[in-house]
């Protein structure tokens, strides 16, 4: 039980920090990867398509909420009453979001979960997950879930919950064994 515990710490953290360091999302850096008989058979990120714009090329998040690139700013999209909020970051000129949800509404159009993206990966070089581990970052909503159960994962580990992640009784009801790891952000032995 120690042995898989570690394995389960060990991929949830290649996954955290593959999801730092490659996650193109202006909200929320997310990775999945796939492991059967202890090798990573595919990893996901949250994303476009490939060759498509990224969220992060047009949105920027702050604390106190989304901005987006000026150039994508639409005069239907500007408050008249209220004068625009901008700010610059690394040259380029941001104007802040009136709607508070305009990027998970952006998101939700252009972006693939990084499930998704870690099963098509699969698919596309006819290999199956059945039976494997996903090590998940946040855990999956419902439409990923529903793609994990089909895939026929044995086992999802995440280390986040993920305001739109309803899908972790549906697993269980599936069959799949569901475990919530909270990772400390430090990739050091912790023994």
């Amino acid at each position: 039980m120690e042995k898989q515990r570690l394995w389960d710490e060990t991929w949830l953290q290649f996954a955290d920090m593959m999801a730092e360091r490659h996650s193109k999302c202006a909200s929320k850096s997310v990775a999945c990867v796939i492991v059967k008989d202890e090798k990573p058979i595919s990893i996901g990120l949250n994303g476009t398509p490939s060759g498509h714009t990224n969220c992060n090329e047009i949105f920027l998040k702050r604390d106190d909420g989304f901005y987006k690139r000026a150039e994508y700013v639409r005069d239907e999209t500007i408050d008249l009453m209220e004068p625009a909020v901008q700010l610059v970051h690394e040259g380029v000129t941001f104007v802040k979001c009136h709607d508070p949800y305009e990027h998970h509404n952006w998101s939700k159009q252009h972006e693939i979960h990084a499930e998704i993206n870690a099963i098509g990966k699969l698919a596309a070089d006819s290999t199956n997950a059945f039976g494997a581990t996903a090590y998940v970052t946040h855990s999956p909503c419902h439409a990923c879930s529903l793609a994990l159960i089909a895939s026929r994962v044995a086992r999802v580990v995440y280390a986040v919950g993920y305001e739109h992640g309803d899908g972790l009784d549906l697993m269980r009801e599936s069959g799949i064994e569901v475990v919530h790891m909270p990772l400390e952000k430090s990739y050091k032995n912790t023994l």
